[in-house]
């Protein structure tokens, strides 16, 4: 009876009054658990699941239980799926067989060799994908549970429209290729550093563990008797079994998981008539015509053995100061670049670190916004240091070290991370992106081709024709939200993108960075002088970002799209939202759109029944100004949309005239000190704190004044909030109805 899943006259009807047998037969407090992981007092926490679980009882019996068996009928069964609003064409071979326990210590070992095979497997696909000539756009082998008697491998790939049959050639090539020849001695090392490296951070990091991650443990073995020995136990484990797996070890698991009789091949493709779709009967030929072909063993390029063999001069350290508040060291480079450090206890291996600057593709002439844009990706696909991104991949397996380019509207820089012991590999990898970038041909092919095979169904997806629309009514159709297109992606100008890169890093001076996580200052130190102080530099900060114009609407915009055939749809309601950087005013719109989103899923979907999916979010790409707005999105039956969207704006005027109650206000403002409380134990919420305050102009020590600012808010504040955030003659609705539905 208290379930909310509609009016009373719904849960009346004979469908609900099946699935309400079909609840209580399945939904039995004998057969549930309850698992709470976290800073609680258990005792206090049994208690309460006590009083809150403690009364169930079975109100049906037991519904009967299937065993997980799933026909394993041997020959190679074929579907081919075709449909006008797919927007991707992919091809997969599934092979079947019967569960293998998981349970001994023996079941643990077949799983590491299992995850090394894999690992290897999709390594080379990831190479082959890069090549100009490949079949596949990406590709990829995994395996995992069909039912609990049932397990699978399957090798997957997606493809070109059109190329289903060329790209599962090439899947069962390398699937023999693998089953016949196996790997080579450093693809296994590499896949060994990796996995090694994986357990060795999971286990540096045990105290320090997430309390989701055990939550998800425990549900595992309670539903499926996954043991949960610990991760004590699971690295002492993989220690001892590591170095003892062989390439024949690994090559016998290969030829296990590629073959057998029990195959099932599935292919989806967009339904469009210049596209022809093979039959299933040709599809089986082509597997077997791919097994009849003549293959090679593997050649690994290892590439280079170090990532760079000369340091580059270092630079100093020109000034040091301390903010004992926030527990930062400031420093400023000889080149001019401001590093503010922030070591912390809340991760034992990991380091953070983001170095940043004014700018971004804001500075792009319109012409070249996309080439700007897309930039980074095209370097990183190109690599740097004049290695190659494959052979950097390689040269850096088993080291958990990232640094990776961004370029976005208003900013630009680096963001990257590493374990305390691998912090100087880190550097030494920002320093190459920076002064070193990538440019080759094969990888500019690359990256023009995976967009030019996703913009060749462009307008078939209903939600993406839906989120273009949306994009173009609240910028005021501003080239920022154009879409990509065939005629964009051709214009891509490789040239373009890496002058682009190269104005935008050219000048160290220009960057703010930010170290956070477990390092010692004086330890970091000499390694920031060695990549980073000396980053070529003109010795003044000179970037900035440039105001765009992109403009909400100045009056209320209605739009409509009909696409698609499901019978559903989907609404945003945005009001123009541009508050200044202000913490104060920005704590305000934080409260008010959980307040709302608290209000709206109540009466939309408790009291109407009509809406499962109700979403409250500011969007505002700071520092740029007078285009954000307050979104309010949901979905639900077509027939309710226009009386869901009514009462969506009546509940808004309804805020900005009475204020929320004092419980809403509570629920927000408590809400928000727990996410906070949680917040300042993490490694990313102060980096992304002190990075959002340097490009803002904001005093740093604010991160640690927001209590103040929650506790300040009441109702009559957040009701000012209300009204100056969610104009009633400035706001945007834009819905999508299924094609055909009547206005």
């Amino acid at each position: 009876e208290r379930l909310p899943i509609g009016k009373p006259e719904v849960l009346r009807s004979a469908p609900v009054a099946r699935l309400r047998a079909f609840y209580d037969a399945f939904y039995r407090p004998d057969r549930m658990a309850v698992v709470v992981v976290g800073d609680i007092d258990e005792a206090g926490i049994e208690a309460s699941v006590g009083r809150a679980f403690g009364s169930l009882s079975a109100r049906a019996p037991e519904a009967a239980r299937g065993d997980g068996t799933i026909p394993l009928p041997p020959g190679l069964a074929a579907r081919v799926v075709t449909d006008p609003e797919i927007t991707q064409s992919s091809v997969q071979l599934i092979w079947k067989r019967p569960a293998e326990s998981n349970t001994l210590v023996g079941d643990y070992r077949r799983a590491l060799v299992e995850r090394l095979f894999q690992d290897m497997l999709n390594d080379r696909f990831g190479e082959l994908a890069r090549k100009p000539d490949a079949a596949f756009l990406a590709a990829g082998g995994g395996g995992g549970a069909l039912s609990p008697r049932v397990n699978s491998f399957s090798l997957s790939a997606r493809v070109p429209d059109g190329g289903l049959s060329a790209g599962l050639r090439a899947i069962v090539v390398e699937g023999k290729r693998a089953r016949r020849f196996g790997f080579t001695a450093p693809e296994l090392d590499r896949a060994k550093r990796s996995l090694a490296a994986f357990y060795d951070r999971a286990y540096n990091e045990r105290d320090k563990t997430e309390s989701g991650s055990f939550a998800r443990e425990y549900v595992s073995h309670f539903l499926s008797d996954e043991p949960s020995p610990g991760i004590e136990y699971e690295r002492r484990l993989v220690r001892q079994v590591l170095p003892g797996i062989t390439l024949d070890e690994v090559s016998a698991l290969a030829r296990a998981r590629l073959s057998g009789d029990n195959q099932v091949l599935l292919t989806t493709s967009p339904e469009k008539p210049n596209v022809t779709k093979p039959s299933e009967d040709e599809l089986r030929q082509a597997v077997v015509a791919s097994e009849a072909e003549d293959v090679a063993a593997w050649i690994d390029e290892t590439g280079a053995k170090e990532l760079m063999a000369v340091k580059p001069p270092p630079g100093r350290v020109e000034s040091r100061r301390e903010l004992p508040e926030l527990g930062v060291t400031v420093l400023r480079l000889s080149n001019g670049v401001d590093v503010w450090l922030k070591p912390t206890d809340f991760k034992n291996d990991q380091v953070l670190f983001s170095m940043y600057a004014h700018g971004g593709t804001s500075l792009a002439p319109p012409e070249d916004f996309t080439s700007a844009s897309m930039a980074t990706s095209y370097v990183g696909l190109s690599g740097a240091g004049g290695l190659k991104a494959t052979d950097l991949d390689k040269l850096l397996a088993g080291k958990l070290v990232s640094a990776s380019p961004f370029i976005a509207l208003s900013s630009h820089g680096v963001s990257g991370g590493a374990s305390p012991a691998e912090l100087e590999t880190a550097l030494q990898l920002l320093y190459l992106k920076l002064t070193a970038p990538g440019d080759d041909a094969d990888s500019f092919a690359l990256l023009t081709r995976q967009p030019a095979a996703m913009v060749a169904n462009r307008g078939r997806s209903p939600r993406e024709v839906f989120q273009e629309r949306l994009d173009a009514v609240n910028t005021s159709n501003h080239y920022t939200s154009d879409p990509l297109t065939p005629e964009v992606v051709a214009a891509l100008d490789r040239q373009k993108m890496l002058a682009f890169y190269r104005s935008r890093f050219a000048n160290a001076a220009d960057f703010t960075l930010s170290v956070v996580g477990a390092f010692q200052v004086d330890t970091v130190i000499p390694l920031l002088s060695h990549y980073v102080a000396s980053l070529p530099s003109t010795g003044t900060r000179r970037s900035a970002f440039k105001d765009l114009g992109i403009r909400f609407p100045a009056a209320i915009e209605r739009a409509r799209v009909e696409r698609g055939q499901e019978p559903r749809s989907q609404t945003v309601v945005s009001f123009f939202a541009d508050p200044p950087p202000d913490p104060a005013e920005q704590e305000g719109i934080v409260a008010a759109t959980t307040i709302l989103q608290t209000a709206l899923r109540d009466m939309l979907r408790e009291e109407l029944g009509q809406t499962y999916t109700v979403s409250v979010e500011l969007s505002q790409d700071l520092p740029q100004r007078g285009g954000g707005s307050i979104a309010i999105s949901f979905g639900a039956a077509p027939e309710n949309i226009a009386t869901m969207t009514n009462r969506v704006l009546a509940e808004v005027r309804r805020l900005q005239q009475e204020g929320p109650s004092a419980e809403l206000t509570a629920r927000a403002k408590e809400s928000a000190r727990r996410g906070y409380e949680t917040a300042l134990r993490q490694n990313g919420y102060w980096l992304r704190r002190l990075e959002s305050a340097h490009l803002l102009g904001q005093n740093p020590a604010d991160i640690l004044r927001r209590p103040a600012r929650i506790d300040a808010l009441t109702p009559s504040s957040l009701r000012d909030t209300f009204e100056r955030y969610l104009p009633l003659s400035r706001y945007t609705t834009v819905t999508l109805v299924p094609a055909g539905s009547q206005p």
